[in-house]
């Protein structure tokens, strides 16, 4: 018995593979537009962010594999930091690292966890890794210093509200769509 290669390219050349491709650019086309418009949104300090663009994530764990989901995240970061002009800057390292660490997590918990933690228990573990790593890699890189460590409550308190707003529209999609 001899088995087939499988590319990608085969699974495109199917009406299934046409339509889920096309659905995962959509959902990355929606994730890339809310990042985008949450950047245009007036905030108090520079990186202090709802990470809404999470939603879409989220909704994407309930119904696409993770590889799929992964490369939805991947394309949100690249896309939404060509599109605003911080490619390969301080923002897109900080973001990169926020959301792939990010995904790990609520990958994890989506797969092992789900019937401990709701979409938005999982979105709060989800923005408080993001924003925690972010915050160390600032430490180790640039800062070395213990005074961003005293950042860590206003941090905690804003991935907190971040990530209910966004576990709430996660499941509202997800519940609805």
């Amino acid at each position: 018995m001899q088995y087939k290669k499988f590319y990608i390219s085969d699974s495109i050349k199917t009406s299934v593979g046409q339509k889920r491709v096309f659905f995962i650019a959509f959902l990355a086309t929606m994730a890339i537009f809310l990042a985008i418009a949450e950047h245009m949104i007036p905030k108090p300090l520079p990186w202090m962010r709802i990470g809404l663009a999470n939603a879409i994530t989220l909704y994407a764990f309930t119904i696409i594999k993770k590889r799929e989901v992964f490369l939805i995240v991947l394309s949100r970061v690249v896309a939404t930091s060509l599109l605003i002009g911080s490619f390969m800057s301080l923002g897109f390292l900080l973001s990169i690292s926020g959301a792939v660490s990010s995904f790990i997590l609520m990958s994890i918990l989506y797969s092992y966890c789900r019937k401990v933690f709701s979409l938005v228990g999982i979105s709060i573990l989800g923005a408080v890794t993001s924003n925690l790593v972010q915050l160390l890699l600032v430490n180790a890189v640039f800062v070395r210093s213990s005074i961003s460590y005293y950042f860590i409550p206003m941090v905690l308190l804003l991935a907190l509200a971040g990530g209910i707003l966004s576990g709430l529209f996660g499941r509202f999609l997800s519940e609805n769509l």
